[in-house]
């Protein structure tokens, strides 16, 4: 399994070139920039010299995109998330992540079952503007102080499995699923097949404490499910040199605990 870290900038990106990871996983906030402002910054994350393989909030709360609910405009989201796929595509994006659960929130009243229809509709189509680029869109099941909405990884696996030609995968986080106090174990087989990414951090993020008896357990989880992809560092690091560096090493810890000796 290979191991990654969210960057939010081209300075972020710097610093963890210099730690033992094998990919970053860019915000999609960092991208908004235009013109000369975005040139520069690729030239500047191209000299880092580590992969860009993923990317997380394509739906930047900034722009108030709504996709469920009587306000959600679904041409104005795909309008804002093709751009920053494009955007992440130049970079050598693969797998995008949807979390944006300000975006996707069902509001008091709502229906539930047409807030699930109107889900389902945008991920399809976030699915091909993903497809049409070589990318793989993986839905992000969040705590319930980020949404109301899909908020465990079986809730996810029922999303994308009602979905009719959208391969749509899941990112499992164990922030989440601790946050929420599910069992770790069930909450990864439950994705079982679908994991296209994973996600994990101190808890809560910014604590250093990375309850790592639970880490084990989930990338544990994460090879007995099958997955062989990315492990992303998602946290709220106020040194990001410091604590990204300390964090990395915590974590090349429990993935070669979970993964065993080697065979002679």
């Amino acid at each position: 399994m290979e191991l990654g870290c969210v960057v939010r900038g081209a300075p972020e990106a710097e610093q963890a070139a210099r730690l033992p990871l094998d990919y970053l996983e860019i915000k999609g906030d960092m991208l908004c920039v235009e013109g000369d402002e975005f040139t520069a910054l690729c030239a500047r994350l191209d000299a880092v010299g580590l992969p860009f393989k993923a990317m997380t909030s394509p739906l930047p709360r900034r722009y108030g995109c709504r996709v469920v609910g009587p306000e959600a405009d679904h041409t104005a989201a795909l309008e804002v998330f093709g751009d920053l796929c494009g955007r992440g595509a130049a970079l050598g994006v693969r797998t995008v992540v949807l979390g944006s659960g300000q975006a996707r929130g069902i509001p008091p009243g709502f229906s539930a079952d047409r807030g699930l229809r109107q889900f389902r509709e945008f991920l399809a189509r976030a699915h091909q503007e993903c497809d049409r680029r070589g990318m793989t869109l993986a839905l992000e099941p969040l705590n319930r102080t980020e949404t109301n909405f899909v908020n465990s990884c079986a809730e996810a696996r029922e999303v994308v499995d009602g979905l009719t030609g959208a391969d749509v995968r899941i990112t499992t986080d164990c922030f989440h699923i601790l946050s929420e106090q599910l069992p770790i174990a069930e909450e990864v087989a439950a994705a079982g097949p679908a994991i296209g990414h994973a996600h994990t951090s101190s808890v809560p993020r910014g604590s250093g404490d990375f309850h790592e008896g639970a880490q084990k357990e989930f990338v544990t989880a994460l090879l007995a499910a099958g997955h062989r992809g990315g492990l992303t560092i998602e946290d709220e690091f106020g040194d990001f040199g410091r604590e990204a560096a300390a964090a990395v090493d915590v974590f090349r810890r429990v993935l070669a605990a979970a993964s065993g000796p080697s065979p002679a």
